[in-house]
């Protein structure tokens, strides 16, 4: 994993130096190795997802107007996903989100099918509710942490954090997770 993400940064560099020296076909790879990242962290922050391509589109521009100021200082991959997250937030401010209603499609399949999506549909809905409830910092270091799959250090990055406030976040909100789904098991019939 450690190479992948070595040539990642490599092939980065290459790219970005060659933007920079007027190749928007390295610009297009760039999209390319990033778009479906930045794509999902804004929907999981935005939960609709023509917001999340506004966003995705958004950081992509901020990003290309931005390049030169870019000092490799963490990854790109890093740097886009802090524009991304800015950009949610300024998105959030504007409009104040209503709890999505998780109300997933049953497929027409036979009862044991239809049992087990209601299943997964009523767990995902608990999860989600879960995840609303957390304040805006620890749900931006679960998305970074669990969806983007981003080590500590990169999240503290993008974040303008250090790695150990991260670190007590994420602690916090697995926490407030784990409690709130567990009082929701305990509490609701079956």
């Amino acid at each position: 994993m450690r190479i992948g993400i070595h040539l990642d940064a490599a092939e980065d560099r290459k790219d970005i130096e060659a933007v920079l020296a007027g190749s928007t076909e390295a610009f297009n790879r760039l999209v390319k190795r990033y778009q479906r990242p930045v794509y999902y962290l804004a929907l999981r922050m935005l939960r609709v997802p023509e917001d999340a391509d506004d966003v995705t589109q958004k950081t992509f521009v901020k990003a290309y107007r931005a390049l030169a100021g870019f000092r490799f200082e963490s990854s790109f991959k890093t740097w886009l996903c802090a524009i991304a997250i800015n950009l949610c937030r300024t998105e959030l401010m504007k409009t104040k989100r209503p709890t999505e209603e998780l109300s997933d499609r049953i497929s027409d399949g036979g009862f044991e099918e239809r049992q087990a999506a209601e299943e997964r549909a009523y767990q995902k809905a608990h999860l989600e509710a879960a995840l609303e409830r957390l304040p805006p910092r620890q749900k931006e270091v679960v998305a970074l942490r669990i969806y983007q799959e981003m080590p500590f250090k990169d999240i503290a990055k993008a974040l303008k954090s250090t790695e150990t406030a991260v670190k007590v976040n994420f602690h916090h909100a697995m926490k407030s997770l784990r409690d709130w789904i567990q009082k929701k098991v305990h509490h609701e019939p079956l």
